[in-house]
């Protein structure tokens, strides 16, 4: 391999840390070649300003922590030890940002905060189901999901959930299986259910205590 484009691969290690979480943990998984080195890319450039812009705050206390910008040279090596400790630096920033990526891009931060300021009504793109189970709301812990050809009903808490292009899949735990007509068949510690995209319905039984809007004088009566 050429000595040029080894030390540009190791210039990004950082990138390609942060993207292989992202694909690994992420909404979005790239599948494509030139979209892997795209996000490599844009994530390894971020984690050097991030990381550029923490030296520039220490320099600013303590002399000698200024970022180095490295000297690319097409015929020769321009890695150095410094290069190299900026290189781990913000390899390790990628670390902790592909964390925080992970959190805004699964708890849908930016929807969250633009919903709140009434910018947007929309959840995403993704569809309803990755948007309930990954909402980390309480009514979606406890389901019960109804198997209307084989005439059961599954009653339990979702500890694991997952989707693809073929089916749903579900974990339920501490399960009550009942038929339709309300009678219990089987108590069960897991299930593990796999439906069809279009073959699965599911009810939410917990509702969250109502608010009177009553005062604590109210309430007692003064």
């Amino acid at each position: 391999m050429d000595l040029f484009f080894l030390q540009i691969i190791v210039i990004f290690i950082s990138g390609i840390i942060w993207e292989r979480i992202d694909a690994q943990y992420g909404r979005d998984r790239a599948t494509q070649q030139w979209d892997i080195l795209r996000r490599t890319f844009v994530f390894g450039l971020v984690a050097y300003l991030v990381t550029f812009a923490l030296l520039w705050c220490v320099n600013l206390q303590f002399e000698g922590w200024a970022f180095k910008l490295f000297d690319f040279k097409k015929d020769g090596t321009f890695l150095d030890a410094v290069a190299f400790k900026q290189i781990a630096a913000a390899s390790i920033v990628a670390l902790v940002c592909a964390i925080f990526w992970l959190y805004a891009t699964n708890y849908k931060w930016l929807t969250a905060f633009l919903q709140r300021i009434g910018a947007t009504k929309r959840f995403g793109d993704e569809d309803v189901w990755e948007y309930m189970f990954n909402s980390g709301r309480a009514e979606v812990e406890y389901v019960h999901v109804r198997d209307f050809d084989k005439k059961l009903a599954y009653a339990g808490w979702v500890e694991v959930w997952s989707d693809s292009e073929k089916q749903r899949e579900l974990v339920l735990r501490d399960v009550i299986v009942y038929d339709f007509e309300g009678k219990t068949l089987i108590e069960t510690a897991r299930v593990y259910l796999a439906r069809k995209a279009d073959n699965i319905d599911i009810e939410f039984p917990y509702r969250a205590p109502a608010i009177t809007g009553e005062s604590n004088d109210q309430q007692t009566g003064k």
